[in-house]
């Protein structure tokens, strides 16, 4: 690539072309080690694969208060239902259209990747002192952001470039915790014919930034479906793959009438016609040996997905779709143990916490199946007064000759985590545009990132 900021895009293109999704994460630590430890960095690796980099203040601003920059080099693993992309090894694949940097059918990993360019970057330009904190899994558990020792986030001022979109300083955002439970189903053996059913093109999307836009939920559209089939057994059904993503696709392998499954497709696709992407349901007969769930517990499990809620659950400012809570139901799949049934819950403040989640609990116990709530994160609370966010606000202004907009976002971020371990951090998260995170769609907008990189300069010079 030849774009500009040029120390950005090389720094993201060298990113792009080591594997990383969350839990794979040792390649790409090792690579960040070793360039920092070249760039003459203090640098240190942890035992979780986080990296802290101390940079030292370029000269003559060498008086000036610590800022840490913090990203996660970890990135949620997508991919379009034609793509034979191996995330475990390939690289991702970067596509220059214009104004736009995307994947080939594939999430590009700007997020949170644009974030660690843009640190590396800014740690060669005029600063003071720095600190460079890079974490794993974010994407799925924090446990990175968690376990990083409170010594390293020694500083005044904190920049999470983590955020999506240009212009808005980001001050608060939720916090979360997982629902996750499985359903023992009663089962019987079955040999025969069953229907193998293929739900796909719907466009998904990011669990904190889009819940509250029309993407629809694939589990809950198969479900819909089998509350269609009368008699219908469940032999197989798969559908989500990470918490906080949206369901766009899924699969079902059903015993059931095959005309009735015609006549209930039919309905289906006319149900969510207005729902973003285009629904198409396809089957195709296929022989079976195995065990079945019973109809009575099929039915069952189709009350239990219809109950759980996904979306929308509360909203601080419901015309412009401020979320205060909500859930995605994001995965249901058939294993040995059972039915998993995973769903991702975010909360604006820790009081919502309890009183969301005991609607999951009543449900569990309303139909006898195990439950626990798993990987909290806290919210990170609005901070009142900060001289540090004034000061960011008034130089986007004299740069863009606008004013920056201060926002809460669902999306849960780690800055949570930090100020929980050093209350006296002051704590800003921005970011360029970025669209369709978490999906094969992701897209980088090019000169948004160019003018972010250049605020951030700004911002490191005037500190």
């Amino acid at each position: 690539m030849n774009l500009e900021p040029k120390k950005v895009f090389d720094y993201f293109e060298m990113l792009s072309n080591i594997p990383r999704e969350s839990g794979n994460e040792k390649e790409v630590s090792d690579f960040l080690k070793n360039l920092c430890e070249e760039k003459g960095y203090e640098t240190v690796q942890d035992e979780n694969l986080n990296i802290i980099a101390k940079v030292p203040a370029t000269s003559g601003y060498e008086d000036k208060k610590r800022v840490i920059l913090q990203g996660h080099m970890d990135m949620v693993c997508e991919k379009g239902k034609e793509s034979n992309h191996d995330f475990a090894k390939d690289p991702i694949k970067l596509i220059v259209d214009g104004d736009k940097l995307h994947a080939d059918d594939t999430t590009l990993g700007a997020d949170d990747g644009i974030g660690i360019a843009m640190s590396l970057a800014l740690a060669e330009e005029e600063h003071g002192p720095m600190t460079i904190i890079v974490t794993v899994s974010e994407e799925t558990d924090m446990h990175g952001a968690k376990n990083l020792d409170q010594k390293y986030l020694e500083g005044d001022y904190l920049i999470n470039i983590d955020s999506e979109e240009e212009g808005i300083l980001t001050v608060s955002s939720a916090g979360g915790k997982q629902f996750s439970a499985n359903f023992k189903p009663d089962t019987e053996n079955y040999s025969g014919e069953v229907l193998d059913v293929h739900l796909h093109g719907l466009l998904g999307g990011h669990s904190g930034m889009e819940i509250a836009n029309n993407k629809g939920n694939m589990i809950k559209i198969i479900f819909d479906l089998l509350s269609e089939l009368e008699g219908a057994k469940i032999a197989d059904v798969n559908s989500g793959t990470k918490q906080n993503a949206i369901p766009r696709e899924g699969r079902l392998l059903v015993v059931a009438d095959e005309e009735e499954l015609k006549t209930a497709i039919k309905v289906i696709i006319k149900k969510y016609e207005s729902i973003d992407g285009n629904l198409e349901i396809e089957y195709q007969k296929s022989d079976f040996n195995g065990e079945v769930i019973t109809r009575e517990d099929t039915e069952k499990l189709v009350k239990i997905i219809d109950e759980l809620p996904t979306g929308p659950n509360t909203f601080l400012n419901e015309e412009e779709k401020v979320l205060e809570s909500s859930s995605n139901l994001a995965i249901v799949r058939k294993n040995e143990k059972g039915v998993e049934i995973l769903v991702s819950l975010r909360y604006a403040s820790s009081k919502l916490s309890e009183e969301f989640g005991n609607k999951y609990a009543k449900i569990a116990e309303k139909y006898d199946f195990d439950f626990e709530f798993t990987n909290p994160y806290p919210e990170w609370e609005y901070r009142e007064e900060s001289k540090f966010r004034d000061m960011v606000e008034k130089l986007f202004v004299e740069i863009e000759g606008k004013e920056m907009k201060e926002e809460f976002t669902h999306g849960g971020l780690e800055c949570g985590v930090f100020f929980e371990k050093n209350d006296n951090l002051d704590i800003i998260s921005i970011g360029p545009d970025i669209e369709g995170a978490h999906t094969q769609k992701e897209t980088l907008y090019i000169k948004s990132t160019q003018r972010v990189y250049k605020h951030l300069k700004e911002v490191l010079k005037n500190i």
